[in-house]
């Protein structure tokens, strides 16, 4: 058997338990001020997304879930490839749908 990823070994070290059982969205903004992220780190998000079962990049420095250990997983990435991180949990709305067909 291979190495596991590390995604994988972030994954496995945080309790399943850590899922509230709440339909929440979890948004992961990591930033790498002054250096290039490693590739690795791109690579261990993607493995993330399907670990968690749940997640997209919205933008370069923007990772969007429903799992909130994948969001843990995901800031646990960004701290160890050198990224400073903010985690919020939102709600996605329709604004303004009212105004427009």
């Amino acid at each position: 058997m291979g190495r596991k990823s590390l995604a994988q070994e972030f994954f496995e070290w945080i309790p399943a338990e850590e899922e509230d059982g709440f339909d929440r969205t979890w948004i992961v903004l990591y930033d790498f001020k002054g250096i290039k992220p490693n590739p690795k780190f791109w690579v261990n998000l993607r493995r993330l997304k399907g670990l968690s079962g749940s997640g997209s990049l919205v933008q370069y420095s923007v990772f969007m879930t429903r799992s909130r250990r994948g969001a843990a997983v995901a800031v646990m990435l960004a701290r160890h490839y050198g990224g400073e991180v903010m985690v919020f949990r939102g709600e996605e709305v329709e604004l303004l749908s009212q105004y427009y067909s």
